[in-house]
């Protein structure tokens, strides 16, 4: 039997994992990225390796649709960004 302490349980501080961060992005008219400008330096995307769509709670008032893409930038690391389809803004999601 484990002694009741009298302390309080829970979570703490609860935080978001995984907050996606707004960035800046060039792009072609058709929306695919040419550059991106987070922290105030600018990245050339070289490579989009992957593209996908997440289209998800539709029934809401503020229902979710994306545009991801796993891309090669030019300091040789591999992030990914999404576009939000309803407003057109950019973010990266951090790994």
């Amino acid at each position: 039997m484990v002694k009741n302490t009298g302390k309080k349980t829970g979570l703490g501080r609860i935080r978001p994992l995984n907050k996606p961060e707004l960035v800046q992005v060039e792009e072609t008219r058709e929306h695919r990225p040419t550059a991106i400008i987070s922290s105030g330096r600018r990245f050339s995307v070289i490579l989009i390796q992957d593209m996908w769509e997440i289209v998800d709670e539709w029934w809401r008032h503020n229902s979710i649709a994306r545009r991801y893409y796993q891309v090669g930038i030019d300091n040789g690391t591999v992030i990914v960004i999404f576009r939000d389809l309803f407003n057109g803004t950019w973010y990266k999601q951090q790994g």
